[in-house]
C-alpha cells in the first residue's frame, strides 16, 4: 500500500535527519528547501513562494501519480499548508497516510539552532512553535497521528 507521511515540525526539531533514514528505507522525500536550493543556489532563500510550490507540488503529484511511498520534510507547521498536500494525496486514491508529529521542546530546538550553519531567527522558531501547538495542532482528522519525542528510537516507526 502507497504511504504518505508528512513531517510537522518546527525547524531544527530533526525532521531531515528522520527523512533520510526513511529515504534509505526507499521512501520519495520531498522538501521545498531542496528546490530553493536548486532555483537560488541557497535552501534559506525564500525566493518568490509561487516558483517555490509550483515546482514542488508538480514534483509531489508525479510521486503521487507514480504510485510512491512519499516523505515530505517540509516544516508542515500550518494546517492549512498540509491541507493542500492532503488534498493531492486524497485525489491519487492515497488513504495510508500519516502526520508524524516532531514534538521537540522549543529549548532543545532553539539550541541547535545555535549549532547549525543555517540558522533560523529565534522568533521565527518561536511564532512557529506557537502555531503548531496551537491553532494548527496536527488532527487525526488529517491522517493518523505519530507523536515523535527527542530521544525516541526512530526505527520503531519505520517498519
Amino acid at each position: 500500500m502507497r504511504k504518505l507521511i508528512l513531517l510537522v515540525g518546527i525547524p531544527a526539531s530533526g525532521k531531515t535527519t528522520l527523512s533520510k533514514t526513511l529515504e534509505e528505507k526507499g521512501f520519495a522525500r520531498l522538501c521545498a528547501d531542496d528546490i530553493r536550493l536548486e532555483l537560488y543556489g541557497n535552501e534559506a532563500e525564500q525566493g518568490n513562494p509561487k516558483d517555490v510550490f509550483a515546482i514542488f507540488f508538480q514534483r509531489l503529484e508525479t510521486l503521487l501519480q507514480a504510485d510512491r511511498d512519499i516523505v515530505i520534510d517540509n516544516t508542515n507547521v500550518r494546517i492549512q499548508h498540509r491541507r493542500q498536500i492532503l488534498e493531492r494525496a486524497h485525489k491519487f486514491q492515497y488513504s495510508d497516510i500519516e502526520l508524524w508529529f516532531l514534538d521537540t521542546p522549543l529549548e532543545v530546538c532553539l539550541q541547535r539552532n545555535k549549532e547549525r550553519l543555517r540558522q533560523v531567527d529565534e522568533q521565527v522558531l518561536s511564532n512557529l512553535f506557537k502555531e503548531v501547538n496551537g491553532p494548527s495542532y496536527p488532527r487525526a482528522s488529517e491522517g493518523r497521528l505519530v507523536m515523535i519525542k527527542p530521544g525516541e528510537e526512530y526505527n520503531k516507526h519505520l517498519a
